[in-house]
């Protein structure tokens, strides 16, 4: 009888231990298992972590390239790399001014190239308003004339004249300022102040469709404003 006993509670804890190990390394495996998923999952956040803020950065760094520079309280750098902005429009001749007709003369006029840096244009594309920091750069050029055989019309020489307008409310108390980076030598200069406001502010608060910018002779931005 106690040898009965004896070899039963051996095969009891002898089934005992053996269920506690199967169990112990169940355990072991859901908890292998678990983890592997946990450090896959962990990984994944930290790349979505990782990407959102590179494009975060990416977008600051956009904004600060395009924005405008400026050396004391409003005298503005000369733009960097506008010709890779927004191009907007061209004219030719194009000014309002009562006697702009007797002034003229053949070969005299200027195309006028316009451009505006990408964050504004698409705040502008989004909201239908131009936010401070917009900066619009006018490069002009002399008119050509082709009389040929074949080939008539007006073309681009040469670029004779760079200049700018800025909005920024908090550095200007009309929040418009316009810009000349012409030397009186021809050159172009790396910084400029900004014109009394009877040289251009008023035309522009006069004459501009939207917000002092001429948006009546830019398709492109008429179409990129969303509709009301």
């Amino acid at each position: 009888m106690p040898h009965q006993i004896y070899r039963c509670s051996s095969v009891f804890i002898c089934g005992f231990i053996l269920c506690s190990l199967r169990r112990l390394g169940q355990s072991r495996f859901t908890i292998a298992i678990s983890a592997k998923i946990a450090g896959r999952q962990f990984l994944l956040a930290g790349i979505l972590i990782m990407g959102l803020l590179w494009l975060f950065v990416a977008c600051m760094v956009a904004q600060e390239v395009d924005a405008p520079r400026f050396d004391g309280k409003d005298t503005l750098l000369r733009p960097v790399g506008y010709r890779e902005w927004v191009f907007i429009g061209s004219s030719l001749g194009l000014r309002y001014d009562p006697e702009a007709a007797e002034k003229s003369r053949p070969g005299s006029e200027r195309y006028h190239n316009v451009y505006i840096n990408p964050s504004s244009y698409r705040e502008f594309s989004r909201t239908g308003r131009f936010p401070d920091g917009t900066i619009l750069v006018l490069e002009l050029a002399s008119a050509a004339q082709k009389n040929e055989p074949g080939l008539q019309g007006s073309y681009q020489d040469k670029f004779v004249a760079l200049e700018a307008s800025v909005k920024d409310s908090r550095r200007f108390e009309d929040v418009w300022a316009y810009f000349s980076f012409d030397e009186k030598d021809g050159t172009v200069k790396d910084k400029a102040q900004p014109f009394p406001k009877k040289a251009c502010w008023s035309c522009h608060n006069q004459k501009a469709e939207t917000d002092h910018v001429f948006t009546q002779f830019y398709p492109i931005l008429r179409q990129a404003r969303p509709s009301k």
